[in-house]
Parts: C-alpha cells; sequence; structure tokens
C-alpha cells in the first residue's frame, strides 16, 4: 500500500476551492442581479424624471443646463431631456441635449446609439398630446453605477476569503491532530511493544483505532504463544538430547559389547524420541500457520484413514497389536485430506502406543446429524475425565502404566485441526468403560 497525498491537504483543497467556486457564483449571482435591479432603478428614474417635466412644461422655448448642476451623490446622474412641441418642434431641452429627437418612438423605453455611446430613452405624452418630453442616461453611467456597487458588496469577501482560509487551515488542522497523535504513538513504537493505544480520538477514527488495538492484542496472544512454544520445544528436545548424549557416552566407554550395544539401543530410542518431537513440532507448526487454510476441498475419510493406518502399521506389529476399521464404506468429507491423515495418525499412533502388548485399536467411521465421525478406540488405561482438557494442550504429558513417555504434542495438534474444520476433539471412556475413545467430526462434502 503507497500513501497518495496527504488527507489534510486533500480537505483543505476541498474546502477552499468549493468556497471560492461558491464565493465567484455567488459574485455573478450578485452582479447580474445588481445590474438587472440597477436597470430597473434606472428606467423608473427616468420615467419619473418624464412625468414631473409632463407636468412642468410651457409653451416658452428655453434651455436649462443639466452639465454644471452641483454635485449631490456619488450615484447621481445627469438626465438629458427634450420637450417637443406636437412632437416636431424643440420646445424646450437640457444644454447637453442635441437639436435631433433622442429616439423616433413616442412612447416608452428605447435604446439608442447617439453620438457614438449608448443611451436609454424614455418617451411620454401629455394628456392632451400637445408635448413630448424625452428623458435619456447613459448606458455606460448605468454599468459605472452597477460596478461600483458590486465592488463595494464583494470587497468584504475578498477580505474574508484570506482570513477563511487560515481559519480553515487551523481547524482542520486541529480537527487531525487527534490522528497526528495516534500516527506519532505508533511510530514510537518497537515491534514488541503491543500495549493497546490509548486517549480519546474521534468518533470518525474510533473504528480504525479500536482494530488496532484488536491487531496488537492478537499479535501480542501470538507472540506470547510462540515465544512459550519456543521454550517448551527446547525443553521438550533437551530431554532426548541429553539421554542421546548421556547413552553414547556410555557406549563409548563401555567395557564389553553387551553394555556397549544396550548403551547404543537406548540411544536410537532417544533419537527417535527426538525425531518424533521434532515431526510433531513442524507439524503443528504448518497448522498454525494456516498453510492448508486454502486447500479445503471434499475427500475420501475412509481412504484418509487407511492412510493413516498403514503409516502405524510397522508400530502396531512391533507391539503385536491389531488395528481395524469399521463404519462406513463410503464417506467424502469437506476439509483438507493432508491434516485428516495426521489427525487419525496422531490418534493411532497414541491408541497403539498407549495400548497393551497384543492389544485391538478400532478405528470407526460414523455418519450422524453434525457430519462425519471418526472414532479411535483403544484398551490401554485411557484419560480421567478431569485430566482430559489438560491432555489436549500442548506439552502436556500424561503418566502412562505402559511405560510410554510421549512429548504431549499428538492430541493438542489434532485438536487444532479439528478447530480448523470447525469442530472439537471429544475424549471419553472406550466402550465398556474400558480404555479411551477420541471423536474427530469432519463436515460432509
Amino acid at each position: 500500500m503507497s500513501a497518495r497525498g496527504s488527507v489534510r491537504g486533500r480537505l483543505i483543497l476541498v474546502l477552499l476551492a468549493g468556497t471560492a467556486l461558491v464565493w465567484l457564483s455567488a459574485s455573478v449571482a450578485t452582479l447580474v442581479g445588481a445590474d438587472h435591479e440597477m436597470e430597473e432603478v434606472f428606467d423608473a428614474h427616468l420615467a419619473q424624471s418624464a412625468t414631473i417635466l409632463v407636468l412642468r412644461v410651457d409653451d416658452e422655448d428655453s434651455v436649462i443646463d443639466t452639465e454644471h448642476a452641483p454635485f449631490l451623490h456619488q450615484y447621481a446622474k445627469a438626465v438629458s431631456f427634450q420637450v417637443w412641441k406636437d412632437g416636431t418642434r424643440l420646445l424646450l431641452h437640457s444644454s447637453d441635449a442635441p437639436a435631433a429627437r433622442f429616439s423616433p418612438r413616442d412612447e416608452g423605453f428605447s435604446t439608442e446609439t447617439i453620438g457614438g455611446r449608448a443611451w436609454r430613452v424614455f418617451s411620454l405624452w401629455d394628456k392632451e398630446r400637445e408635448h413630448l418630453v424625452q428623458v435619456r442616461n447613459a448606458i455606460a453611467d448605468r454599468n459605472d453605477v452597477t460596478l461600483q456597487i458590486v465592488a463595494a458588496l464583494a470587497m468584504p469577501l475578498a477580505v474574508a476569503m484570506p482570513l477563511f482560509a487560515l481559519l480553515v487551515w487551523f481547524s482542520v488542522g486541529a480537527a487531525f491532530r487527534p490522528l497526528a497523535r495516534v500516527s506519532e504513538e505508533i511510530s514510537r513504537r518497537d515491534p514488541t511493544y503491543l500495549a493497546p493505544l490509548e486517549g480519546d480520538v474521534p468518533g470518525e477514527i474510533a473504528p480504525l483505532v479500536e482494530r488496532l488495538n484488536t491487531l496488537f492484542s492478537r499479535l501480542r496472544s501470538s507472540l506470547d504463544g510462540e515465544r512459550q512454544f519456543t521454550s517448551d520445544a527446547a525443553h521438550e528436545l533437551r530431554t532426548p538430547l541429553a539421554a542421546l548424549r548421556a547413552q553414547l557416552q556410555v557406549a563409548q566407554g563401555a567395557a564389553g559389547a553387551p553394555e556397549r550395544d544396550r548403551a547404543i539401543a537406548n540411544a536410537l530410542l532417544a533419537g527417535e524420541r527426538a525425531t518424533r518431537v521434532v515431526e510433531q513440532l513442524l507439524t503443528l507448526a504448518r497448522v498454525e500457520q494456516g498453510a492448508w487454510r486454502a486447500a479445503a476441498a471434499p475427500f475420501d475419510l475412509r481412504q484418509a484413514a487407511v492412510d493413516a493406518i498403514a503409516q502405524r502399521a510397522a508400530a502396531a506389529a512391533a507391539k503385536r497389536s491389531t488395528i481395524s476399521l469399521e463404519g462406513e464404506a463410503a464417506a467424502t468429507a469437506m476439509g483438507h485430506e493432508g491434516l485428516a491423515v495426521i489427525a487419525i495418525g496422531n490418534l493411532v499412533d497414541n491408541a497403539v502406543r498407549y495400548g497393551p502388548e497384543g492389544g485391538t485399536v478400532v478405528v470407526r467411521l460414523d455418519r450422524g446429524p453434525e457430519g462425519l465421525a471418526v472414532r479411535v478406540s483403544d484398551e490401554g488405561p485411557g484419560i480421567p475425565a478431569t485430566r482430559r482438557e489438560a491432555a489436549i494442550r500442548r506439552f502436556t504429558r500424561l503418566e502412562s502404566a505402559a511405560g510410554e513417555e510421549g512429548s504431549g504434542l499428538g492430541l493438542s495438534i489434532v485438536a487444532r485441526i479439528a478447530e480448523l474444520h470447525g469442530a472439537a476433539l471429544q475424549l471419553r471412556d472406550g466402550p465398556g468403560d474400558r480404555g479411551l475413545e477420541a471423536t474427530l467430526h469432519f463436515p460432509r462434502a
């Protein structure tokens, strides 16, 4: 996963760009609205001026100087006018009015170009239709007033924009400060410090912090388990390796062949036990790492049981034990065939090793409402009900009347495989309350 920019930077950019767009849109809308309203105001002013002139007109020719009228207001603009007798003879006009009519129209508003300038003209007759009054003002003057008003309205917004940008910058920074604090706290940690993140955080990142704390908890449990596993494994390997070394030293200093042969035989037994421990440790490691988690598929559970029994045939023959396979002839399960062989093999191995000389081990396949079950029963001493839960834990070795010494990993591996298949390993008394029956469930395909 690669970083692509800053969330804070993108958020600030979006806020400022959005605000600028809204401000620009509002300014344009204000300009259009102000221009329309100013047109209405100036037109109303022309109509009012024409009405006043119609009421005060007489038949005397005169010229009124409007160009040198006193300046009363910044928005006050001079109005040019003409009064025509019967619409043909110029009777009264302002000093800046030309000799020709402003507009050929006799009524209402019109826009005319006179002397290279655009003018807004309003024409009005008196009641007797003897006098025609025309008044005008320049379009450019109107535009100047509109721009002055829009500029006056926009100036506060232009000043406020930088202030708003600063406010957004500091506000977003303050909002992201808890996230920066969490990031800084994580960056300061070493791989072994997996304590939960503490402190108040915003609701938006609370789920993220909760997930991180859950992950830290899992990692801490995993690391603790690995450290315990490594320590226990070292302890378990130390005993057979020490025995192997001791027997080899005995063989090295043996006085005669019988003593040397006995020491070598004991060394071979210690080596076999060390090999068995290493194999089971590797199996357990692979199961813990989920090497076969994605390999679930339908498989023949009976064939898996046959393969597991075949792998233990030599050990059973050495003890003159009999292993029988009973139950369902066709059983297709869903799961991991390799794991199933390992689990059934461990159960058969325990049954053979802890059973009596010449005993019988029964492997039975049953079909039930919860799926397929593999039941392995023996004629050994069994496990007391109070010790069965402990027997499933790693490196737990129980006393055996048969004198067998295990690594304490077999049942824990089977329990882990059962867990991967959504089931649990069940231990109970064997048939006739004799020995032990271990049951492992698999889902049907």
